[in-house]
């Protein structure tokens, strides 16, 4: 394989990677957990509040604690050592799962305990105030010991660590690439309310009664309620639920030594929705103080499973192995694949006349690359899931601003070459010259790479059921679909492989061939202008500037290296001049990382609010899920949802539009996602006025206005 073509796509992986850094403590591992301090901003300004993370990654079958750990458990704490002047929240938990563990000896004895607590990951919150007269410029150092207790079903192990973590003060604060995740585990913390609540005994039962107000708790969610204390009903017990006068009934068996009714009472109230599992803090009039700080918003990482309705043979894993297949065989067509299909045609165009086999050949090469790349989007899937803590999907790659600004770098080399600024040979394009050469065949992997890394933003028809029942299924589930994807995106190159014939209708090869190639960099560089306007998304306006200046730089690269490395020059000559692009190549990726740290504020959609205050005043509403890298999101509003003819029918037919921009990554819009069975965008819902009733989801893919018009007449009954 061409070196410098490898050594390229090295940096550019490396760019890629590095992004994913920021404000962090060294990882501690303490036996079967790993604790870190993780920090939501990379520099911090006076008198700002930011957020520290305790970040747990828990190894299979343990567990660590919540603030009420159950009988036997020990609730995690962080002693914070601040500098002068900083102030710090108490450690958040958010909503835990309860877990019941079995000591029972056959024959002997049963013998069972309930806690709460976490496993896989978990990143509990602390808020960091900075003092005013903080001096920008300087660094400070936060230091913490953890105290934890580790458990699996057979033993418990205490642990600790001590973490530190240096953070610079600076005049503007710029968040980490840690924000995501801590702001995800934020929304988990359960929401302080001030339903009224009572505690009472009746018989063998304690009942907590909690007027609950209307609307606030989703309807037939399963609720369960977790207490604050223990020792005062029976943890293993499924409560009694009933609704009485709007007030909502939780009887427990008690707890044996109880004998008299608890003084007060506290705790969460969990519903399990499609969404999430929210929680609600709540407490009798004269409860004590919660050990914990509980603060806003609510959510919980969904587990609802997805509808593969829409899948062939009624879904299931069969089914969602075809749809997948016949959806990445559609996904050829779709608009954000075309620069590389070109490509890949006026490859075969130069296979002409060549042996049957090694065009074959060719195509078997081609569509490795697809599947590497599937299963490297696959496992990287697993990896921001399990380690980092968060919610994958479909694209979710491109919610990274470092991943964005690696594909322009790609795209804009790619459209370089073609256009003649400099040869990096038949590796990356695949046109011309011997492809039946060593790089000749790097050229058909690194065109089935291409291929895959643009087809990202899009989502073809059948295609969103089964990627979405993929990231609802163990890992290798998820493997299998994404390798049917693969397999029908490169069917169609297999077809033509096999069936030169159907080539005939293109011109034989020629002087022809050099002038699309060259026009060939007008769609490469097409791709760079859309996803610069990604990244004006995801930037503050020094950080977009800045990545500019690094797609400059890369383009100097380029050009250095064809003006003064090319074939016609000296040895010494080609070296030097190697080492002047190699310069200006490095140089890119460090601006480029720097640029990734300057992003757009985050700002809270608060848009399920926004649908049922709406809904509320008697209003349809209908929600555009969208991103501005998603290219299928792209077509559809320009071509149907944001029409005259459409935006008129919204308008006489009572619906307000509203827009739920996911170019970011917002846990709330991903929880709505998957409750519709959707793991990426774009989704359209057409929410009816009338509360009781679920929103209506036009298809997957491409939409039409007649798709529209009849979901309208579902909600008005008329058009």
């Amino acid at each position: 394989m061409n070196l410098r073509v490898s050594f390229l796509f090295f940096l550019l992986l490396t760019l890629a990677v590095t992004t994913l850094r920021g404000a962090e403590s060294e990882p501690v591992r303490d036996k079967f957990v790993e604790a870190q301090l993780i920090s939501s901003h990379a520099k911090i300004a006076p008198g700002q509040t930011f957020q520290l993370g305790l970040k747990f990654t828990i190894d299979d079958t343990w567990h660590t604690y919540w603030s009420n750990p159950g009988e036997t458990g020990k609730p995690t704490t962080l002693d914070l050592t601040l500098p002068e002047g900083f102030s710090a929240s108490a450690l958040k938990f958010p909503v835990p799962k309860r877990f019941v563990v079995d000591y029972s000896v056959p024959g002997v004895m049963e013998l069972y305990e309930a806690g709460f607590g976490y496993e896989h990951s978990v990143v509990h919150v602390v808020d960091v105030t900075v003092p005013a007269d903080a001096k920008a410029g300087e660094s400070i150092t936060i230091s913490g010991k953890t105290t934890f207790l580790m458990c699996d079903p057979s033993e418990c192990v205490p642990g600790q660590a001590e973490l530190s973590i240096m953070i610079p003060v600076a005049a503007e604060s710029a968040t980490s690439p840690h924000t995501s995740v801590i702001r995800l585990y934020a929304t988990k913390v359960p929401k302080t309310v001030d339903w009224a609540t009572e505690v009472s005994l009746e018989g063998e039962e304690v009942v907590v009664c909690i007027d609950v107000p209307e609307g606030q708790l989703p309807a037939d969610a399963p609720l369960h309620f977790f207490p604050d204390n223990v020792h005062i009903f029976d943890q293993l017990d499924d409560p009694e639920i009933t609704k009485t006068d709007g007030k909502l009934n939780f009887a427990f068996q008690k707890y044996a030594d109880l004998e008299a009714a608890p003084e007060y009472i506290s705790g969460i109230v969990i519903a399990k929705t499609q969404t999430g599992e929210k929680g609600f803090h709540v407490s009798s009039s004269d409860a004590q103080e919660p050990k914990v700080t509980i603060s806003e918003p609510v959510g919980e990482s969904p587990e609802a499973a997805p509808d593969t309705s829409t899948l062939p043979f009624g879904g299931g894993l069969f089914g969602a192995l075809l749809g997948a297949f016949l959806g990445g065989i559609i996904l050829n067509v779709m608009p954000c694949v075309f620069p590389v299909i070109s490509l890949k045609v006026m490859s075969f165009v130069g296979q002409a006349g060549e042996d049957r086999k090694k065009i074959f050949a060719h195509s078997a090469v081609f569509t490795l690359g697809i599947l590497i790349f599937f299963w490297a989007l696959a496992a990287a899937s697993v990896i921001v899931n399990k380690v980092f803590g968060l919610e994958s999907s479909w694209g979710f790659q491109m919610q990274f601003p470092g991943y964005v600004l690696a594909l322009i770098f790609i795209m804009a080399i790619v459209g370089l070459s073609l256009y003649g600024i400099f040869e990096i040979g038949t590796s990356m394009t695949g046109v011309g010259g011997e492809l039946v050469t060593k790089e000749g065949y790097a050229g058909s992997f690194w065109s089935g790479a291409l291929a895959v890394l643009l087809a990202t933003p899009c989502t073809a028809p059948l295609m969103a059921p089964a990627i979405t029942f993929a990231f609802a299924q163990p890992t290798p589930v998820l493997f299998a679909i994404f390798t049917a994807l693969g397999l029908g995106m490169a069917a169609p190159y297999f077809v033509l492989a096999l069936f030169p014939k159907l080539l005939d209708v293109i011109p034989p090869p020629g002087a022809w061939m050099e002038t699309f190639k060259q026009f060939m960099a007008f769609p490469m560089f097409a791709v760079v202008i859309w996803l610069i306007g990604v990244l004006s998304k995801q930037l503050n306006v020094s950080g977009l500037q800045w990545a500019l200046v690094a797609v400059l730089l890369v383009g100097m690269a380029a050009w250095a290296l064809g003006r003064f490395a090319g074939p016609e020059r000296t040895k010494g000559a080609r070296t030097k001049g190697r080492i002047i692009a190699l310069i200006f190549f490095v140089l890119s990726i460090f601006v480029a990382v720097s640029a990734t740290k300057k992003q757009a504020p985050y700002v809270p959609k608060n848009l399920v609010e926004k649908i049922e205050r709406l809904r509320s005043e008697g209003k349809h509403v209908f929600v555009d899920f969208t991103a501005e890298w998603c290219a299928t999101c792209k077509v559809n509003e320009r071509a149907t949802i944001k029409t005259e003819k459409v935006q008129n029918a919204f308008a006489e037919n009572n619906i307000e539009f509203l827009i739920a921009d996911w170019t970011n990554r917002d846990p709330e819009i991903a929880g709505i996602l998957k409750e519709y069975g959707r793991s990426g965008v774009p989704l359209y819902l057409l929410y009816p006025a009338d509360q009781s009733q679920k929103a209506i989801a036009l298809p997957d893919g491409i939409v039409t206005a007649g798709m529209v018009f009849d979901a309208i007449e579902k909600v008005t009954g008329s058009q």
